[in-house]
């Protein structure tokens, strides 16, 4: 049992977008700690939210590539691009989605100046499944949905 699974289901407000744009949305979940990851995807999964997962920014970009993805959630601390270097390359290769960065080291956020902090909502480590939830649902409520379906000319 996942540490996030006994409270996945206390009625956290949820993102249905079978209402508004007829599916439901896709997170992408980017860490290279696989027990971060998959807890996180577990939690996600017992949600209304299509997720997908990768290891790095590598294995990420290919993702925003072939599926329709409208919320990022990536570590700041990985091997070779850390999440920030993620997020840019995103925007460069035209996925301008909201982003979530999970961190324990605020001073990575603080020194981002306003425009590379754009869309980027940091969540600080350790969080519980209230908050990942909260700042996910607020991410995709935030005029943010239906962005995945935009894709590079």
């Amino acid at each position: 049992m996942t540490p996030f699974a006994n409270i996945a289901s206390r009625g956290i407000a949820k993102m249905n977008a079978s209402a508004d744009s007829g599916r439901r949305p896709g997170i992408l979940v980017v860490d290279d700690d696989a027990g971060i990851r998959e807890n996180v995807v577990d939690l996600l999964s017992t949600e209304d939210y299509r997720v997908f997962s990768a290891a790095d920014a590598d294995e990420a970009l290919h993702v925003l590539e072939i599926e329709p993805i409208d919320l990022l959630v990536t570590d700041f601390q990985m091997p070779g691009r850390n999440g920030v270097e993620l997020i840019e390359a995103a925007r460069k290769a035209k996925h301008p989605i909201p982003a979530i960065l999970m961190t324990a080291y605020l001073y990575v956020y603080e020194q981002l100046d306003e425009e590379r902090r754009r869309d980027i909502t940091l969540l600080r480590k350790p969080f519980d499944a209230d908050e990942i939830l909260r700042s996910i649902a607020r991410g995709l409520t935030n005029g943010t949905l239906g962005r995945g379906t935009q894709r590079a000319p």
